[in-house]
């Protein structure tokens, strides 16, 4: 018989499953626009500073991703 915890542990597991799973849709996009940006104009500071937020995003989803692999896997 399945004990509650077991339940509970499978549910949490599922959901940091999907967490990860858009955390990388995450990480792909901030990827894509910041690859957008390097083809615009580098000398306008918008957009310098819009390419800085992307990549930024980019490293934060992946470390959150990190995160919740880390936790699923134990």
């Amino acid at each position: 018989m399945t004990k509650p915890y077991d339940v509970e542990r499978t549910e949490v597991g599922d959901m940091a499953c999907l967490a990860v799973e858009q955390f990388n849709y995450l990480e792909a996009l901030f990827s894509a626009l910041a690859g957008r940006l390097d083809t615009l104009e580098r000398g306008d500071r918008t957009i310098r500073d819009a390419r800085r937020l992307a990549l930024l995003g980019r490293s934060h989803a992946e470390q959150w991703a990190c995160a919740f692999l880390d936790e699923i896997n134990g």
